[in-house]
This record gives structure tokens, sequence and C-alpha cells, in this order.
């Protein structure tokens, strides 16, 4: 199920601080945006990820966690919740899709044909 080695492996390299605080701008990025993208600006699954997203023309939000000074907490609380300590971490109306080829994610939804009726449900196009 998780893979509690890496996911404590990205809450050690957090260092300290406020859980609470941090599962709640979690919370409220994923409840105020159709498409959340949790990213890291050097990441090729990420860059892959949102040029997914972006043929498909959704709206969606894109953190980079690498350039935000809580991006490691942001990162050890989303790997708690998911399971996933691994980028991109996308939500679509509220459900997290894993990331660019896992979890399902985003590219094999598309695959699927699965992705522009996701997206489009959630208000992204």
């Amino acid at each position: 199920m998780f893979n509690q080695g890496k996911v404590q492996a990205a809450v050690a390299a957090a260092g300290q601080y406020d859980e609470a605080a941090t599962k709640a701008a979690i919370d409220k990025y994923i409840a105020d945006n159709p498409v959340v993208v949790f990213s890291w600006s050097g990441c090729p699954f990420c860059k892959r990820a949102k040029a997914v997203l972006d043929a498909t023309g959704a709206k969606y939000t894109a953190l980079e966690l690498d350039q935000m000074a809580d991006g490691k907490a942001l990162r050890a609380e989303l790997a708690k919740k998911t399971g996933r300590s691994s980028v991109p971490n996308i939500w679509i109306a509220g459900k997290n899709v894993g990331g660019c080829n896992d979890g399902p994610g985003v590219a094999t939804l598309q695959d699927k044909g699965e992705l522009v009726p996701m997206l489009k449900a959630a208000g992204a196009l």
C-alpha cells in the first residue's frame, strides 16, 4: 500500500514545520482549484504532466514546491495523505489522480480517453 520508507524520507527532508497548518493549506489548494498540480520545476514527469494538461486546454494551478518556502513541508504532508512522495501529485475535483503515468496519472487517463471528461466535470475545461 503506502511506501512508508519514502514517506518518512519526505517527512525527514522537511524538517520542523506546522503539520496542522500545512495540512490545512493543502486542503485549501485542493478545495479552491478544480485541478492542482503539486510539482517540482525541474522534474521531467512534472513537465510532461503539465504538457498533457496544457494540450487539453485545461485551467489548472501548478505549485512548484521547490520554489516555495514551505514546499518540502507540503511534499511531506502530501506523502502522508497519499502514500506517494513523488511529484507530480495531481488532484482533479478534489480527487488524487496520481502523477504523470502512475496512480493512474494524467497521461494514462488521457490515453484511455478519461482525462477530458474528468476535467470537464471539474470545471477545468
